[in-house]
C-alpha cells in the first residue's frame, strides 16, 4: 500500500510470487492429472466432483498468479487500466474458485470440523473480494485496498496449506488428525498477518488512486 517499498518489501513480495505461480502450476497439473487417476492425492475429488474441483484448482490459479502483481505500485501509477483489467479478472477467478470452493467443501472427507473450515475460508474469499470489488466502483481505494490484502491472504491459503500438509507428514501427524486442524491453520494466520499489515500501513503514505 505505500508509494514505495524497502528491499524487504520487494524480497517477501518476491518470494510470495514466486510460491503462488509455483502452487498455481501445481493446481492446474494436478486438475488435469487426476483426471485419470494419475495424482493419487487428488484424485478424491473424481469423479463426482470433477466439475468443482476443476474450476477450483484451476480458476483458482489464476487468482494466484494475478493477485501479486496488483500491489505493486508501479503497476498502479503508471498503467492504472491494466491494473483495473487484472483486477477484474482476479475478482472473476475468485468468484469462480471460490464457488466451487463451496461445493467441495462441504463434502470434505474428514469430517464436520474440516467442512467447517474449509467453508469459512471459502465464504470469507468471496465476501472480501466482492467488498474489494465494491469499494474500487465506488472509488473509495483506501477500503478496496484494505478489502484486497484481506481477499489475497485468503487466496494465499492454497500455498500455506500446501506447507503444512507435507510438513504433517514428516511429523507422522495421522491425515485424519492433521486435515481438520489443517483446515483452519492454512487461512487464520494468514488474516492475522493481513490484520497488521493494514493496521501497519494506515500510518504510511498510500500510493497514488487508479484515475
Amino acid at each position: 500500500m505505500a508509494a514505495s517499498w524497502t528491499k524487504t518489501a520487494w524480497a517477501g513480495w518476491s518470494v510470495m510470487t514466486f510460491l503462488a505461480i509455483g502452487v498455481a502450476t501445481y493446481g492446474a497439473v494436478a486438475a488435469f492429472l487426476s483426471l485419470d487417476g494419475s495424482l493419487p492425492s487428488m484424485t478424491h475429488h473424481y469423479p463426482d466432483r470433477t466439475t468443482a474441483a476443476a474450476l477450483h484448482f484451476g480458476i483458482g490459479g489464476l487468482a494466484l498468479i494475478l493477485g501479486p502483481w496488483q500491489f505493486l505500485p508501479a503497476l498502479r501509477r503508471k498503467a492504472p487500466a491494466a491494473h483495473r483489467w487484472t483486477g477484474r479478472l482476479y475478482v472473476l477467478s475468485c468468484l469462480v474458485s471460490g464457488c466451487a470452493a463451496l461445493v467441495l467443501a462441504q463434502q470434505t472427507h474428514t469430517g464436520l470440523n474440516s467442512q467447517i473450515g474449509f467453508v469459512l475460508l471459502a465464504t470469507l474469499w468471496l465476501i472480501t473480494t466482492l467488498i474489494g470489488w465494491k469499494r474500487a466502483r465506488e472509488r473509495d481505494f483506501a477500503a478496496h485496498r484494505r478489502s484486497m490484502i484481506r481477499s489475497f491472504a485468503l487466496t494465499l491459503a492454497a500455498v500455506t496449506l500446501r506447507f503444512y500438509l507435507p510438513l504433517s507428514q514428516v511429523l507422522e501427524i495421522p491425515f485424519h488428525v492433521a486435515y481438520p486442524i489443517i483446515s483452519y491453520a492454512c487461512w487464520v494466520p494468514n488474516v492475522l498477518i493481513a490484520e497488521w499489515m493494514i493496521r501497519r500501513s494506515a500510518i504510511q503514505p498510500a500510493s497514488p488512486a487508479p484515475q
